[in-house]
């Protein structure tokens, strides 16, 4: 799932999504929220992993 989210914040920033149905500020927010949210989940499921492995 957080390769979707980031992938698509990349998308979005790129204009791939949302070309032109929204202003430019609010897709590249948009987008780096995404990317942010995705990065977060990643770093989220390595370090629950880890703790499962350490116990």
């Amino acid at each position: 799932m957080s390769a979707v989210f980031f992938f698509g914040g990349l998308f979005v920033i790129f204009g791939v999504y949302f070309r032109r149905s929204f202003p430019d500020q609010f897709r590249i927010t948009l987008g780096i929220v995404l990317i942010l949210w995705g990065i977060y989940r990643y770093v989220i499921t390595v370090t629950k992993a880890k703790q499962d492995d350490d116990q």
